[in-house]
């Protein structure tokens, strides 16, 4: 079994924790992802987003320190793993016996609303973006209408849709044929997304909302309207996206709560539109599969729950490669 991931956060945090004086690398370390453990786990594929805080730092500053630290990280690792820019590149690393790095963008605020920077951002390899992550920006509003991220959970979404500014780099994404992410995203800027563009588009790291009421999580409607485009959801291990009523502090992410996550995802959507986006070394809690080298765990966890083998197989890894076969 191949397993394919749509989002991690841990180029951040090893910049974060390189600035901090430690050192980390990403073939091995003590974060919820190392190349290590990857391989061991049977991993052909993980996404890895740079991921941009506005109110930290400047978006395009922290995008070109975190660049520079994934190309290292690729340089130094090229035994192990290789950067992938088209669906042929994925075939030819697995053939060579490589694990592939796809990288997307977590905030659309890297472009300042200028669609022109979406070539520059294709040629130094970007092949996915979010509009947006928490915070108002250029293009648009994320899903939640409190100000600040920390503020426990958010129930109220923000019917609010993309900017002028966020439909022209829409565009130029559309035009370069790069993957539109609408995790993070308002609810009014999803619906905008499925107006304005004709490819499919995905959800990197998303839930659904019925389960477990989160703005940043997929309501029915958005599920089949993603899923009919053809799109792909990833299931997010963040427990404030799976468990009902969570309140900070609480426990990690159980495995219960992702298969009754995955189980209505394709009941609303069908089979081919689920997949990972484990969100790991971007949440605070760790889930009860600790780590990736834990994915055998949730494998288990959806047989349990009535999952069969080939329908496993298509959430941990086949449904990203459908996608990613018809769409990079």
């Amino acid at each position: 079994m191949k397993i394919m991931d749509l989002h991690c956060d841990t180029v951040s945090e090893l910049l974060l924790r390189k600035t901090r004086g430690e050192t980390v690398s990403l073939r091995e370390n003590s974060l919820h992802l190392d190349l290590k453990r990857m391989r061991e786990s049977g991993y052909s594929l993980q996404t890895f987003a740079l991921f941009l805080d506005r109110q930290q730092k400047k978006p395009e500053d922290a995008y070109s320190e975190q660049l520079l630290l994934f190309k290292d990280e690729m340089e130094k690792n090229a035994a192990w793993i290789r950067p992938v820019f088209s669906y042929s590149d994925i075939c030819e690393n697995e053939e060579r016996g490589y694990m592939s790095a796809l990288l997307s963008v977590e905030e659309g605020a890297v472009t300042g609303g200028r669609p022109e920077v979406v070539s520059r951002l294709y040629q130094d390899g970007v092949r996915m973006m979010t509009l947006t992550w928490n915070y108002e920006n250029e293009l648009g509003y994320p899903n939640r209408l409190n100000a600040h991220p920390r503020e426990g959970i958010w129930n109220q979404p923000d019917d609010r849709g993309l900017k002028a500014a966020g439909l022209e780099v829409l565009a130029a994404m559309e035009q370069d044929r790069m993957l539109v992410d609408v995790s993070h995203l308002s609810d009014g800027g999803f619906w905008d997304v499925v107006k304005h563009t004709r490819r499919p588009f995905l959800a990197s790291h998303s839930n659904a909302r019925a389960i477990a009421s989160h703005v940043r999580n997929l309501t029915d409607e958005m599920i089949r309207a993603l899923a009919e485009r053809g799109g792909i959801i990833g299931l997010n291990y963040c427990v404030a996206f799976l468990e009902p009523g969570w309140q900070p502090g609480g426990d990690g992410g159980r495995l219960c709560h992702m298969a009754a996550h995955a189980r209505h995802i394709v009941q609303a959507g069908g089979f081919e539109c689920l997949g990972l986006g484990s969100d790991f070394d971007g949440i605070q809690e760790a889930p009860e599969m600790g780590d990736c080298a834990g994915i055998n765990q949730l494998a288990e966890a959806l047989s349990q729950n009535g999952f069969h083998e080939s329908e496993i197989e298509k959430i941990l890894g086949g449904n990203v490669r459908r996608f990613l076969r018809e769409n990079l």
